[in-house]
Parts: C-alpha cells; sequence; structure tokens
C-alpha cells in the first residue's frame, strides 16, 4: 500500500507552513488578509480576527503560487503556538 503524498506549502519567503501559523495574504478577502492555519492535514485555515470562522474558499488556491506570475504572495507571519509561549512568561 501506497503512503498518502502530502502537500508542503511555502510561504514567499521559502517557509513552510506548519500547525498554528499566522499568514499574511498580501490582499484581502472579505476585508481580511490575516488567516490562522490551524492544520496543514487535512488544510483548515480560518479567519484570524475569528477563529471559529473557517476559511470558505479553495484553501490549496489560496496558498499556489500565483497564475500569472509563478509567484508566492502569501507570507508566514508569526506562529500562534509559539506567540502564546513566549507572551506566557
Amino acid at each position: 500500500m501506497l503512503a498518502p503524498v502530502f502537500m508542503k506549502y511555502l510561504d514567499t519567503n521559502n517557509e513552510e507552513l506548519k500547525k498554528g501559523d499566522i499568514i499574511n495574504l498580501h490582499q484581502t478577502v472579505n476585508g481580511q488578509n490575516m488567516f490562522v492555519v490551524l492544520n496543514t492535514e487535512p488544510l483548515d485555515v480560518r479567519y484570524a480576527h475569528d477563529l471559529q470562522r473557517v476559511y470558505e474558499y479553495d484553501k490549496e488556491e489560496m496558498l499556489a503560487p500565483s497564475r500569472f506570475t509563478g509567484d508566492v504572495d502569501w507570507e508566514i507571519v508569526n506562529n500562534v503556538y509559539q506567540f502564546i509561549f513566549v507572551n506566557s512568561f
């Protein structure tokens, strides 16, 4: 039996997307540009201002390189778990 193949997502700085990452899309979706990745497999993306609100559009397309330039337009700006840990002391 073959092992499942998991997608690896790299941001504009070539950083690999991880569970808990806060990403900036550098464009707005429903007035928001910051999102939190709660899980990478399966991909679970939420609005940073309301973690109960699931990103309702194609998450794979959101993280894919631009169809026009081939560039990745989103950037990892923080991680909620690191943020909580650092600010808890």
